[in-house]
């Protein structure tokens, strides 16, 4: 049992916003976040996706619920060109990419703006989809077929996380956020916490406790 990642659940936002009339276009991302400097060219392949989406006041936004817990839950809107634009889970911008044709979404850490990941401005036909999705789901380079993770967001902006051996607990934003981490060891507490805090009771768990630091 798993709630989903990108390539589902934007899809899911888009099939709902289509239905009730937005204009939404599906766009293929570079993940700029947590990889290596890309000055020499391209370094991550086209494995992420978001939707760009108009609404009835020509407004512009990219709206992701797929990224998990760096990115912004509300849309960011595209009609500011490069200014900051300061949401709840932290200061955002869109800027030209340092690639040709491409634009990229950062978030501002420390004073530092900081790359999460770059699109162009074309519609993701659906096969191309099929083959981002598979490079995320089978690749044994992606992250997905690495990690174990989850994300929830439990009590208002109170987020958990877990990453391997690593139970993360979020509270506010910016120089505000709080942060608990806690190392989990045992199989038995994994399971606990993927049963209490993330709702997931059905799902293979033979070898789960290979990503857990008492394992290695």
């Amino acid at each position: 049992c798993r709630g989903g990642y990108c390539f589902e659940l934007n899809n899911l936002l888009r099939t709902a916003l289509e239905a009730i009339g937005y204009d939404v276009t599906p766009l293929l991302c570079r993940v700029r976040w947590g990889n290596a400097d890309d000055s020499e060219g391209p370094n991550s392949p086209l494995n992420h996706i978001v939707l760009k989406v108009k609404t009835a006041d020509k407004g512009t936004f990219i709206a992701d619920v797929g990224f998990g817990g760096t990115n912004s839950r509300r849309p960011v809107s595209l009609d500011v060109a490069d200014e900051p634009q300061h949401l709840p889970e932290g200061s955002f911008r869109v800027v030209p990419s340092k690639h040709a044709h491409f634009h990229v979404l950062q978030l501002q850490i420390k004073n530092e703006w900081t790359p999460l990941y770059e699109w162009r401005e074309e519609r993701a036909p659906f096969i191309d989809q099929v083959v981002g999705n598979w490079y995320a789901c089978s690749h044994p380079e992606s992250f997905f077929t690495r990690s174990l993770f989850a994300f929830r967001i439990v009590v208002g902006d109170e987020r958990h996380l877990i990453l391997n051996e690593k139970y993360i607990i979020r509270q506010g934003y910016g120089e505000e956020k709080i942060e608990t981490v806690e190392i989990i060891t045992e199989k038995m507490r994994l399971l606990e916490l993927m049963d209490e805090v993330f709702g997931a009771k059905d799902f293979d768990i033979e070898g789960i406790d290979r990503y857990l630091s008492a394992s290695e």
